[in-house]
C-alpha cells in the first residue's frame, strides 16, 4: 500500500513538471525545438529546484505511508478486541463476579423415601446446618432428624444435634467447646447429652481444603429405656475435613471417637461423609452417609445391635 501510494504521487508530479499528451504521446516540444530563444530553455537552477521538490514529496509520502500503516494496525487491533467482547457472553467465558458471603451461612433440607405395594414404609429425613465465621471465632451447628413409619414395626425416630464453638488462639491452634445431643429409642437411648471442651489444631486451612484435629474430654449422660441413668467421663478425639472439589461441589467428612476414662474398651464412634452439589444459587443436592457405633449397647434383652448406619439423599435450601 505504501509503495503504490509513492508511485502515484510521483507520477502525478512528473505529469505536472513534464507534461505529456493525454494519449501517452511524445513529450511537448521545448522552446529550442520551436525556434524559441535559449532563455526559455530550462536552466540548471530550475532542474535542481524540481529535484528538491521531488525529494521533499518522497519524504512526505514515506511519512504518510507509515502513518497509514499504523492506523490500519490500530483499527485491526480494535476490531479484534470488539469481536472477542461480543463473543464472550455467547460462550459463557465472561468472568463471573462472586457475591460476597456474609459471616452467617445456613441451609435446610428434606429427604423422603416411600415404599408402597407389598410393604408400606416411609422415611422422612430433615437436616439443618448453621455456621458463623468471624475474625477469630467460628460457630457450627448441625441437626439431623429421621422418622420412619412402617406397618410391621410401627414408628421409629432418631436425631442428632451437634454444636461447636471455636476460638482461635493462633493461626494453627484454637480452643473449642462442644455440645452433642442425640436420641435413638430403637437403640435404647431416650436421650444422651455430651458437653465437652478441648483444644484443636488446624492442619490445613485454605480456600480448597480445611483439615482440623480436636482433643479434649466429654461428660456423657445417658437416659436409658427401662434402666437407671448413667454418667461417665469420656476422652474426645475428632477429625474434620472439608474439600472444595470445584465451584459447585464440596466434600465434608468427620470422625469422632469417645472412649471412657476407666474402660477404654467401651467407646462411641461416629463417622459421616457427605457430598454437596449446587443445583442453583439457592438449592443444593446432598448425599450423606452416617455411621454410629456403640461398643456397649444399653439394653441386652431384647438385644440391640451395636452398629447403626444411614445413607440418604436430600435437597437443601440455603437460608443465607
Amino acid at each position: 500500500m505504501a509503495k503504490a501510494f509513492q508511485i502515484a504521487l510521483f507520477a502525478a508530479f512528473a505529469w505536472i513538471a513534464v507534461p505529456e499528451s493525454v494519449s501517452g504521446g511524445a513529450p511537448a516540444l521545448t522552446a529550442k525545438e520551436t525556434g524559441g530563444s535559449a532563455a526559455e530553455q530550462q536552466s540548471p537552477g530550475r532542474q535542481a529546484a524540481q529535484a528538491a521538490v521531488l525529494d521533499s514529496l518522497d519524504s512526505v509520502t514515506d511519512s504518510l505511508a507509515r502513518a497509514a500503516d499504523s492506523l490500519r494496525a490500530l483499527v485491526d487491533s480494535l476490531s479484534a478486541v470488539a469481536g472477542a467482547g461480543a463473543q464472550a457472553p455467547s460462550q459463557g467465558k465472561a468472568p463471573a463476579v462472586e457475591a460476597e458471603k456474609g459471616p452467617w451461612q445456613g441451609s435446610f433440607g428434606f429427604g423422603l423415601t416411600m415404599n408402597r405395594g407389598n410393604s408400606r414404609q416411609s422415611a422422612l429425613i430433615s437436616n439443618l446446618g448453621i455456621s458463623r465465621t468471624g475474625e477469630k471465632t467460628r460457630f457450627i451447628h448441625q441437626t439431623t432428624v429421621t422418622r420412619t413409619t412402617s406397618e410391621d414395626k410401627g414408628d421409629a425416630s432418631k436425631g442428632a444435634f451437634n454444636s461447636k464453638y471455636e476460638l482461635n488462639q493462633s493461626r494453627g491452634f484454637f480452643y473449642f467447646t462442644a455440645l452433642d445431643l442425640d436420641y435413638n429409642r430403637r437403640a435404647g437411648i431416650d436421650f444422651r447429652a455430651a458437653p465437652g471442651l478441648g483444644v484443636g489444631i488446624s492442619a490445613v486451612a485454605n480456600r480448597r481444603c480445611r483439615l482440623s484435629f480436636n482433643f479434649g474430654a466429654n461428660i456423657v449422660t445417658e437416659y436409658l429405656r427401662e434402666m437407671p441413668n448413667r454418667t461417665n467421663g469420656h476422652y474426645l478425639g475428632s477429625q474434620d475435613l472439608r474439600i472444595t472439589l470445584n465451584s459447585r461441589t464440596r466434600l465434608d467428612q468427620s470422625l469422632t471417637y469417645k472412649p471412657r476414662f476407666d474402660r477404654t474398651e467401651e467407646y462411641l464412634l461416629d463417622f459421616s461423609v457427605s457430598l454437596t452439589s449446587n443445583l442453583t444459587s439457592s438449592f443444593d443436592l446432598k448425599i450423606n452417609f452416617e455411621s454410629n457405633y456403640n461398643s456397649r449397647p444399653p439394653v441386652d434383652d431384647p438385644p440391640i445391635r451395636r452398629h447403626d448406619w444411614m445413607l440418604y439423599t436430600a435437597v437443601t435450601y440455603s437460608i443465607w
